[in-house]
């Protein structure tokens, strides 16, 4: 097996001519997609992802590995919704762009977001070296006054499971100990060391900016 490493255009077929591998009319295609084909996606896809790639490398200024995160998205989102409406599809790599753009611009505002996020986490670290015998600034309190709600979800997310549900009620629903308690069926001094677990790997893991340390 050959170790030569494969660039990203030839991973997504960049420079690939349309049809290159099956000559199936396009509206055949979606005929077959729309009772139940899954292979007529595939064949549709790899007719236009080379022109997809490309699309996806412009939007993301250039980035490759934005442009196969990308494109890898769209793959998802397109054979997911592509079934649904192939009746009504008249050109396939006009729709098949049009969604490509739509999850390119859904990244750069993910992108847009975690930034925010990063000012939320050196606040809540600044506030504690600042003021070590008050209160620190809570992520429930972070995300009241800031617009990081979205980098707080995800991080709360990538928690482990015993603490996951405790965070997302206590941090997000502003859920009291004793309530969490009945609902998880835990003691409320269980519930307060799990907020308190969870409170400090959300402070490790909150991302911060280029050359500036999280911790002291």
């Amino acid at each position: 097996m050959s170790g030569r490493t494969i660039s990203a255009q030839e991973r997504w077929g960049a420079g690939t001519p349309a049809g290159a591998n099956d000559d199936t009319p396009e509206r055949a295609l979606l005929q077959a997609l729309d009772g139940g084909d899954g292979d007529a996606f595939w064949k549709l896809w790899l007719r236009h992802r080379g022109h997809l790639y490309d699309v996806c490398l412009r939007r993301m200024n250039g980035l490759s590995c934005d442009a196969a995160d990308a494109m890898s998205r769209s793959m998802m989102v397109a054979c997911s919704k592509m079934p649904q409406y192939a009746t009504g599809i008249n050109n396939v790599q006009a729709w098949l762009t049009r969604l490509v753009l739509n999850v390119c611009s859904d990244i750069h505002r993910e992108q847009r977001r975690m930034a925010v996020g990063v000012g939320i986490a050196e606040e809540l670290v600044q506030l504690e070296q600042e003021h070590p015998q008050e209160q620190a600034l809570s992520p429930e309190d972070a995300t009241i006054t800031h617009e990081g709600y979205a980098c707080i979800v995800r991080a709360i997310a990538a928690l482990p499971p015993r603490l996951r549900d405790v965070a997302r009620m206590h941090f997000l629903h502003e859920a009291p100990y004793e309530s969490i308690s009945r609902k998880l069926s835990i003691t409320p001094a269980n519930v307060r060391k799990r907020v308190q677990h969870a409170r400090e790997i959300l402070k490790r893991t909150l991302p911060t900016r280029p050359g500036r340390n999280l911790h002291p």
